[in-house]
């Protein structure tokens, strides 16, 4: 039955865009956050153990009972600004897992403690990727990619 609402609403999104300007199919949040993803962009939705899932990836996996509602718009929904090509992206995963995106390859990637104890260190692949696992613990570490550093918290 979800699937049939997910073809009928890709169905509709495209009989009503056919000649629309720049679109973006909006997902919103309970919460309030909101994550846009451009359509030129042709963003696959799919509906998987109770989650709504954007192009078949964790990162954009998001809860039903979380999401307020989901739509296409002209205009962009989040009012984020544009990711220059040297700003690194990094996002949280299932498991305590970090990813971290659009880093320079052979950069070092470290996880230490407030003690300042290594906990994990990875090295960037050869398409500006890698994945670091945080400890089981509950804390505040630093995750420092090359000469950035970033507060993680782990609840």
């Amino acid at each position: 039955m979800v699937k049939r609402i997910f073809i009928l609403l890709g169905l509709a999104y495209g009989h009503l865009c056919v000649n629309a300007a720049v679109s973006y199919m909006v997902v919103e949040q309970k919460d309030g956050q909101m994550f846009s993803f451009l359509l030129e962009d042709k963003p696959v939705i799919t509906y998987k153990s109770g989650n709504l899932v954007v192009n078949d990836d964790a990162t954009t996996s998001y809860e039903i009972s979380g999401v307020k509602n989901y739509h296409f718009s002209e205009g962009i929904g989040t009012k984020a600004e544009k990711v220059g090509a040297d700003v690194v992206r990094i996002s949280a995963l299932d498991g305590g897992a970090i990813r971290v995106e659009n880093a320079k390859e052979g950069v070092l990637v470290t996880i230490v403690n407030v003690a300042g104890l290594l906990v994990s260190e990875k090295t960037v692949e050869e398409d500006g990727s890698v994945e670091v696992t945080l400890p089981a613990q509950k804390g505040v570490y630093i995750l420092s990619v090359g000469a950035q550093s970033f507060k993680v918290f782990r609840k």
